[in-house]
């Protein structure tokens, strides 16, 4: 064998081996990276919780604005499409006592005619007068003029009744205590009967919501609720239905029902107009055994959750059927089939996805979730 059959042996050696690695390393690459993407990367924990004793409210929702409990409009009851505004006496936020002057129109028609009824009621009495002073010397006849003049008396204080009415009718006042709101005149202005001249409200508000009609159903005078005000972030308030519509409002075929919320007290700073959220509780049970909705699975028309034998040690669980009685968007009510200190399992979960309000893996409180989203959640889940 020559020199240069040796050098082909030895190169042909060389390219077969390197495209023996490279096979090779091609095929480690596949294995490893097209493997981890067909299969999880990591295996499903089972989250447990314990069957625990708590007081278990069921609320619903409504949006709505703060009210003050009366509101009057204030415009002129004389007739006139031309009336002077001849004195303004308030300001707007102004406090008003119930009969103070809020403004007074152009009165001087009203002025006169209260001038001559009054004129009027002074002959009439004079004419009565005599005919007293002649009763004695009167015939049967005389007798009626003196029986007139008492009736025409009798007339001109009616008639100037009237025009003193009339002429306070001129003088707009407030109909009750409260603050005067919306004034939209000046002394000198013109307007007409129809005009509101400002609006007196109530210093005490309420809370006006709408609500659906699933959930007006659930709703009674006297139920509780939380208050919340978009303007007033960390202000939370109690209150008490105090009034549901009994005919809904139907808006673009959707049906609601207005329902009035009396505030236990008035923070400072709110306002009639500002928006406000109110969660009604509508039902509610005391120190009852719950379990989160989680832990609930439904099966041939019965409800069972999957019960750790052994706690939360045990290496899997046991079906158990259980009924079931209140139940809101975090926990249900355990009638009967559980007890407390009980480990029950939620639905698993891989380590990539987002934990849960529980923790994630590992045991859970109920306690601890459903304070995490508060103890007025919305109604819902599970019903018997």
């Amino acid at each position: 064998m020559n020199v240069t059959s040796i050098f082909t042996l030895v190169r042909s050696h060389y390219i077969a081996t390197a495209a023996l690695s490279v096979l090779l390393a091609g095929g480690v690459y596949y294995s490893f990276f097209i493997s981890e993407t067909d299969t999880p990367s990591s295996a499903a924990t089972v989250r447990t919780a314990k069957v625990e004793r708590m007081d278990l409210r069921v609320t619903i929702s409504g949006s709505g604005q703060v009210e003050a409990d009366s509101q009057v409009d204030l415009k002129p009851v004389v007739a006139g499409d031309a009336i002077v505004v001849t004195a303004v006496a308030v300001k707007n936020d102004q406090e008003v006592r119930k009969g103070e002057v809020i403004a007074v129109l152009d009165n001087e028609d009203a002025r006169r005619d209260v001038s001559k009824a009054e004129l009027d009621l002074r002959q009439a009495e004079i004419k009565e007068k005599q005919a007293d002073d002649l009763y004695p010397k009167l015939d049967r006849d005389d007798m009626r003029q003196r029986q007139l003049a008492n009736v025409s008396v009798a007339q001109s204080v009616i008639a100037l009744e009237k025009v003193r009415d009339r002429l306070a009718d001129y003088t707009i006042r407030a109909p009750f205590d409260g603050i005067v709101t919306g004034l939209s005149v000046e002394s000198g202005d013109t307007i007409s009967q129809t005009t509101a001249l400002a609006s007196v409200i109530t210093k005490k508000l309420h809370v006006s919501v709408a609500l659906n009609e699933v959930d007006a159903a659930k709703v009674r005078e006297g139920n509780s609720a939380s208050l919340s005000f978009v303007a007033l972030p960390d202000v939370t308030v109690n209150g008490r239905v105090v009034k549901l519509d009994t005919i809904g409002t139907v808006t673009q075929n959707v049906v609601s029902y207005g329902a009035e919320i009396e505030l236990d007290e008035q923070p400072e700073g709110l306002k009639p107009g500002m928006s406000a959220t109110a969660d009604i509780v509508v039902a509610e049970k005391k120190d009852v055994l719950v379990v989160p909705n989680a832990a609930l699975s439904s099966k041939k028309g019965e409800i069972a959750v999957t019960v750790r034998r052994n706690g939360e040690d045990a290496l899997q669980g046991e079906a158990r059927s259980v009924v079931i009685g209140l139940s809101n968007d975090i926990v249900t009510e355990i009638v009967s089939g559980l007890s407390v200190g009980m480990v029950v399992e939620l639905p698993a979960v891989t380590s990539n996805q987002t934990t849960s309000a529980t923790g994630g893996s590992g045991q859970g409180s109920i306690l601890n979730l459903f304070r995490g989203s508060g103890s007025n959640s919305r109604g819902g889940g599970f019903s018997r």
